[in-house]
């Protein structure tokens, strides 16, 4: 006979923490996975639900640096409804049948993923050839996407835990992330 050996626990996860190929081209930290979250989730026996990458299914690998507020237009948050809701239905059905969803991890400073941070930069548009474009900075809200998750989850009355990982030290401590990490899969 066998032996059912799951965990019944699991992690939601935005997209490039499993795969940062999706990334930005000149943005990605590791060459695969975000290592020290991957390491904690394995350790702690928990499955991972990924959530597909907003920004790559709306424009691809190649696609320029954008700002919460160029994401912020009818049809990306159209195509971010659409994802959400069938990571809720995911979420829902694991949920339904005796399994427990130990968090969400969002990528800090993402226009899309971001939780805490998300990347803002208002002037950004039109021609960019010869312009002196400022860098981003943060601001403390949420991307586009974890907004209408969030939401799409209070709807349905689901309550889980939404933790920010931040990739770059500029935007908060990995250690610090990975430590309410392990508190949260534990």
């Amino acid at each position: 006979m066998i032996q059912d050996r799951r965990s019944r626990r699991i992690v939601v996860a935005s997209h490039c923490v499993l795969n940062q190929n999706s990334k930005l081209e000149g943005i990605a930290n590791w060459p695969g996975v975000i290592e020290p979250v991957l390491e904690v989730i394995s350790r702690s026996g928990a499955g991972i639900v990924q959530i597909p990458c907003p920004e790559m299914l709306y424009e691809g690998i190649r696609r320029f640096d954008k700002s919460y507020e160029q994401y912020r237009c009818a049809a990306f948050a159209k195509l971010c409804h659409d994802i959400a809701e069938d990571v809720v239905d995911q979420i829902e059905n694991y949920l339904s049948n005796g399994y427990r969803i130990l968090a969400v991890l969002a990528i800090e400073g993402s226009p899309s993923c971001g939780y805490n941070l998300t990347q803002s930069a208002p002037e950004w548009k039109g021609l960019v050839a010869g312009s002196d474009i400022r860098k981003p900075r943060y601001v403390k809200e949420k991307g586009v996407f974890m907004e209408i998750l969030e939401r799409r989850l209070l709807a349905r009355r689901i309550e889980i835990p939404f933790l920010g990982i931040p990739e770059i030290p500029e935007i908060g401590s990995m250690e610090n992330a990975i430590a309410r990490l392990q508190t949260l899969v534990r």
